[in-house]
């Protein structure tokens, strides 16, 4: 399966007293892949904007491993697990810089939304086209 690897380091500002990163800040590094891997697909997430859709988010999991903390580096493996006319899955991996480590997993679902209507639509053939590479045989 292919995935689209991301870098970030945990700020100062992501973590508790103990200097462990908030679990909160694990969605915000799934976002981090997922905005990655739509740019390496060809498709910025403002040009999907720009063609009248946006992807909801409907649900996001989690499963904590082991904690980040400080100046960590994170490594964030993104895949497209799902891909249809109506919504996408994206699988994610956290690990430490040598990738050896897993510090998390999680999913994040989506539907496609037209953006001035707020309402499900079919995706765009063209973006669609451009997440191909991930979906594997």
């Amino acid at each position: 399966m292919r995935t689209t690897e991301s870098r970030t380091r945990v700020r100062y500002k992501e973590t508790d007293q103990m200097a462990i990163a908030h679990h909160a800040n694990y969605v915000v590094w799934f976002e981090i892949g997922r905005t990655d891997l739509c740019r390496e697909a060809g498709f910025p997430y403002r040009e999907i904007e720009e063609r009248g859709l946006i992807l909801v988010v409907t649900e996001i999991v989690c499963r904590y491993r082991a904690p980040y903390k400080y100046d960590d580096e994170v490594v964030i493996r993104t895949s497209v697990a799902e891909a249809a006319s109506r919504k996408m899955r994206f699988d994610y991996e956290l690990r430490d810089a040598t990738g050896e480590r897993l510090h998390a997993t999680g999913s994040s679902s989506h539907v496609w939304v037209d953006r001035t209507s707020r309402r499900p639509v079919v995706a765009d053939t063209e973006v669609m086209k451009g997440f191909e590479p991930w979906l594997g045989s």
